[in-house]
């Protein structure tokens, strides 16, 4: 069962890793309306991260961020993913694949959630629709 400080820690690294995905991912995208797209998701992330880490700041609780090793991981899968096809398409798809991912994670966590605070449940949920939002997002650039 996860608690309140595990299941903000959790929304935090998920959004955080979703900022890291597209920060790695904007250098290479040469359609505005792709880019675009990506912005405003990287604002959603933005506003989440900010509501779990300030969440986690008020209960006095350790703040537990991606570590250093998966950052640079997920920067290197990117680059070497990207010089093989730099698409938008491609992109699109690259990003769908860690939405899905984010989507399986948060869902399982929001199944094994036992806390009570109904803020803390609202926020894993708003993160869990954003992942979804992104994928129909993105689909319509495949």
């Amino acid at each position: 069962m996860i608690n309140d400080v595990e299941m903000l820690n959790y929304v935090l690294q998920n959004a955080e890793m979703g900022c890291q995905g597209i920060t790695c991912v904007r250098k290479n995208v040469h359609d505005s309306k792709v880019d675009h797209v990506l912005c405003e998701q990287l604002v959603k992330y933005g506003k989440i991260y900010h509501s779990a880490n300030n969440m986690l700041r008020n209960r006095g609780a350790d703040i537990q961020h991606i570590s250093p090793v998966t950052k640079a991981m997920t920067r290197y899968a990117a680059q070497r993913d990207l010089r093989r096809d730099s698409s938008s398409s491609h992109i699109a798809e690259m990003m769908i694949k860690g939405n899905t991912m984010g989507v399986n994670k948060m869902t399982r966590h929001i199944r094994d959630y036992d806390g009570k605070d109904p803020n803390v449940q609202t926020l894993a949920k708003k993160m869990l629709s954003t992942e979804e939002e992104n994928i129909n997002e993105l689909t319509s650039f495949i």
